[in-house]
């Protein structure tokens, strides 16, 4: 277990490097030659002090912190990337169709620029002869990996190497990483996947990117993952768009029993929606006082588990749905939390349990949470703290399901006070009551279905009542419903009241960064059940460390926008995925079946030579079908027009934004038009409409603040504003 008791020092042992001087408790430098030292290369700055402070009796350098036989350096995230076309062969550095496809036959690496100062040191360290072995610290991740490979390759190093494997920055984690170094060869599968992500991302990037940016005469940038990504929205989006509302009504009767009331409302077939007013008035009257009896009672008792661990994307989606956070926000001060303050292991993680070897310490992390001041579940993790066995099972231990890293859980770190206010306590207290309340009972709630028949009509009545809370004492759900009466089958009842209430089908919701989310991991499929969500992860798209970046990416390049917690497309992604040709890069299933592949690179199911020679098939048929496309301008891209102004007469032409006249450049003319509309974005030909007209077709889709959806005529007024024309509603003659 990564984690120390709180408020305990760790003793400190004969010849313990954290003893200035002393190096015998890691076998860091057993076997060294006089004068020969080890380096190692940590990912981060942070994380490089955080070694050295364990370690103990480091002196800081230019770019390293040393003592005597051991050296420490950091990559500060990549300091080496592939190379550009143009380092290939001069005439890749034009972007035309007839270079297509570029097609490296091995893969050179470049410096990153802006850290090539830096890099020149790390190189230098990895090439001094006094260095006899070299040690990854990098994150214990596929980037990670990837990372030292690429520095070590770049650098010539050929110096025997050792990986730091560590899933928590405490001091006890880092002790344990160091007693048990593990031959770097040992990760060349996790290297052989990350190569693979990078290269074929490269490959499809570079060639997508650059035909579809030719053929549409403006930048479209396009990606193995990101756009797949982007077409769940853009299809979300146009479902919400062409959604039509249609009316129901239901019957709703209060029946009397004696003293006893309830409520139920008219079904037929497991559906209480009539479709014509008419009949639902023609129900209602023939009930209208009418005696009958409870036809039937069926009492139910569920349990539900509590929730499992988190992974990042599970933590994500958590964070956004209760607080409105970003994936990227989360991430952000999850890695802190990580990293600067020990208090969580390592949130890059795909894995939501943990594995055997880690039981032992569980007690530590609970009794530290309930000496904590302002924790959730502190009182809750007291008493498992004292109880003789925790109760685990396969939901919170189970080996086979943890790969490179196990589920976040708290280190058990002391917490001082001011680590808990803001955004980044809020963080830290979600995964505290999620580990608190794993191992808390389930939750059991009864259910009673009631049926009432009126003659030939039946009315349902349910009600759902908590009867033992369970782990939901620390994810309360509010009011439960009001309990039905003990009523049994053949108990007479009369109708005293009766009513229809009209409502309308609803459009499905828009994404939020948590539905999105649970999309990538799961390929698209609409899954809410937890438990068949973890049998679909390993054919989701992205990985949990990357899924924030590639929400970020689409916002960035102006694919989506937020509107609220909402995330839709804009009118230049959703013309990006109807003019791309290519199946693949729009599929969500087919984008996560490669992902699959990526981690069966992994675990040595799958070999790394094959995929990329799929990948670079896969590339030239892509170009093939890109090349086919007629060139075109499409108005839905910056740049793009759609008409002239109402007011002076010049181009109106696109932006990010939205449309304005040309003559706005100079400020003569002030005419925009808008590419969202209450919720609604409009498309090019749209607005050329209203442009040309002066008012549009009837358009669905639109949202009040309320939510409510509703479809309305787009008008062009004499001074250029737009207003709603909403359609005559019919007259209905009175009951």
């Amino acid at each position: 277990m990564a984690a120390s008791p709180p408020r305990r020092r760790t003793p400190r042992r004969p010849g313990s490097p954290t003893e200035p001087g002393k190096e015998g408790l890691f076998p860091l430098t057993a076997g060294l030659d006089p004068g020969q030292k080890v380096l190692v290369v940590a990912e981060k700055p942070s994380v490089a002090r955080d070694l050295a402070r364990v370690l103990g009796g480091f002196r800081s350098g230019r770019g390293v912190l040393s003592r005597d036989t051991v050296l420490i350096t950091w990559a500060m995230g990549h300091l080496v990337e592939l190379a550009e076309p143009e380092d290939y062969r001069s005439t890749w550095r034009r972007w035309t169709l007839a270079s297509l496809p570029i097609l490296p036959e091995t893969f050179r690496l470049r410096p990153v620029s802006r850290t090539r100062e830096h890099l020149d040191r790390v190189v230098e360290m990895l090439g001094r002869p006094d260095v006899a072995r070299v040690v990854n610290a990098c994150d214990a991740g596929r980037e990670g990996e990837l990372i030292f490979r690429y520095l070590y390759e770049l650098a010539g190093c050929d110096r025997p190497v050792t990986r730091l494997w560590i899933s928590s920055l405490t001091r006890e984690a880092i002790r344990q990483g160091f007693e048990n170094l593990q031959p770097g060869g040992e990760f060349d599968r996790l290297a052989a996947a990350a190569r693979c992500r990078s290269e074929s991302d490269w490959l499809v990037g570079i060639n997508a990117t650059r035909g579809m940016t030719r053929v549409a005469g403006t930048l479209l940038p396009v990606g193995r993952v990101q756009t797949p990504t982007l077409a769940l929205l853009v299809e979300r989006e146009r479902a919400i768009a062409g959604f039509v509302p249609r009316p129901f009504w239901q019957v709703v009767a209060t029946f009397a029993a004696g003293e006893e009331t309830y409520s139920g409302r008219w079904f037929h077939e497991d559906d209480d929606r009539l479709w014509s007013h008419e009949d639902a008035r023609e129900v209602a009257r023939r009930v209208e006082g009418a005696a009958g009896e409870v036809e039937s009672v069926e009492r139910n008792r569920r349990t539900q588990p509590p929730y499992l661990l988190p992974d990042l994307t599970d933590l994500q989606r958590e964070l956004n749905r209760t607080r409105g956070f970003s994936a990227a926000k989360t991430l952000k001060l999850a890695q802190e939390l990580y990293e600067r303050d020990k208090l969580i292991t390592y949130p890059r993680t795909g894995s939501r349990h943990l594995p055997p070897d880690m039981i032992p310490g569980l007690k530590r992390v609970l009794a530290a949470i309930a000496d904590s001041e302002g924790l959730p579940g502190a009182h809750e993790a007291a008493a498992l703290a004292a109880l003789p066995r925790l109760p685990l099972s396969g939901r919170i231990v189970d080996a086979r399901k943890v790969k490179d890293h196990h589920a976040i859980i708290p280190t058990g770190n002391t917490v001082l006070p001011d680590r808990l206010r803001g955004d980044k306590g809020l963080v830290y207290q979600a995964i505290v009551r999620r580990f608190v309340a794993v191992f808390l009972p389930a939750c059991v709630t009864g259910t009673t279905l009631l049926v009432t028949r009126l003659g030939d009509d039946r009315f349902r009545s349910e009600a759902r009542v908590l009867l033992e809370a369970g782990w939901r004492i620390l994810y309360p759900e509010g009011e439960t419903d009001r309990p039905l009466p003990d009523l049994e089958t053949g108990t007479r009842v009369r109708v005293s009241a009766v009513t229809v209430e009209e409502s309308a089908t609803r459009p499905p919701s828009p994404y939020t960064e948590a539905g999105l989310l649970r999309a990538m991991e799961t390929a698209g499929s609409l899954v809410s059940d937890e438990e068949l969500a973890e049998v679909m992860r390993e054919e989701g798209i992205g990985t949990p460390a990357t899924r924030a970046a590639i929400i970020e990416r689409l916002l960035e390049v102006g694919y989506i926008s937020r509107q609220g917690r909402a995330l839709v497309p804009t009118g230049k992604g959703m013309a990006l995925i109807d003019l791309l040709p290519v199946q693949e890069l729009r599929s969500v299933a087919l984008t996560g079946q490669w992902e699959r592949r990526l981690r069966q690179i992994e675990e040595g199911a799958c070999d790394r030579d094959r995929f990329m020679e799929d990948m670079r098939r896969f590339t030239a048929a892509m170009v093939e079908q890109i090349c086919g496309l007629s060139p075109t301008a499409s108005a839905d891209f910056p740049g793009g027009g759609i008409g002239h102004c109402r007011r002076c007469g010049s181009p109106v032409i696109g932006s990010s934004r939205g449309y304005h006249c040309n003559r706005s450049r100079d400020r003569s003319c002030a005419f925009r038009l808008p590419r969202v509309i209450a919720g609604r974005h409009l498309t090019a030909r749209q607005l050329a409409q209203l442009l040309s007209r002066g008012r549009t077709g009837l358009l669905r889709g639109f949202r009040a603040r309320t939510g409510r959806p509703f479809a309305a005529y787009l008008v062009l007024d004499a001074d250029g504003r737009v207003t709603f024309q909403f359609p005559a509603r019919r007259v209905r003659r009175p009951d």
